[in-house]
């Protein structure tokens, strides 16, 4: 096998490991593997002749530009691309939170879906859109309708769905409530009325 052959069979491997660099972290390992198999080929070339040479090194020189523009759109698409690049926010989370808490505050009384369990906290779907939200009763399983009560710190509180109905019924508990409270208070004003009489009169 003659320098021009092995010239080209080290400039094949090049791009080979340049490649598998986009797919395997190595920390770096690969990248120098490739520097050589690089050099490897151009001095190959040389040994064959001058003009290969200079060959090998217009060959590795032009096609850097195209190797690091194939790296930029193709990595970040690659398992490991994924996992080192950090997603840009979605709309919902760049909002002002004055904006964004006015949103959310527009929820209350919406019926939720569970979609992942809630011990207390989950996720659960309005709309088609999914939010993070706590279970005030605890926990809740995925399929289970809830009913939007309260929103803190951007974060939605829920109570499954028929028990939130019934408290906010006629007649659920806290309308017992209610009535209790203000029966209690006409009790308290009527004694205080009574005591303020003067007995002598």
């Amino acid at each position: 096998m003659g320098p021009l052959t092995t010239a080209w069979l080290l400039l094949l491997a090049f791009y080979l490991v340049v490649v598998i660099e986009m797919f395997v972290p190595s920390a770096g390992i690969l990248f120098i593997v490739s520097a050589l198999l690089a050099l490897g080929a151009i001095t190959f070339g040389f040994f064959h002749s001058m003009a290969a040479g200079a060959m090998m090194i217009a060959i590795v020189v032009f096609s850097m530009p195209v190797l690091f523009a194939a790296f930029a759109y193709i990595w970040p698409h690659t398992p490991m691309g994924k996992r080192f690049i950090i997603k840009a926010p979605d709309s919902d989370s760049v909002l002002p939170k004055n904006l964004l808490s006015s949103q959310m505050q527009q929820l209350k009384s919406s019926k939720a879906l569970v979609i992942s369990p809630m011990l207390p906290s989950g996720t659960v779907e309005i709309d088609g859109k999914q939010y993070t939200a706590t279970c005030s009763s605890g926990s809740a399983d995925p399929g289970q309708w809830m009913r939007v009560i309260d929103v803190k710190m951007n974060r939605l509180v829920v109570m499954p769905i028929e028990i939130a109905d019934d408290h906010q019924a006629d007649g659920g508990f806290e309308d017992e409530l209610e009535k209790v409270v203000e029966q209690t208070f006409d009790d308290f004003s009527w004694d205080d009325s009574a005591n303020d009489k003067d007995p002598k009169n």
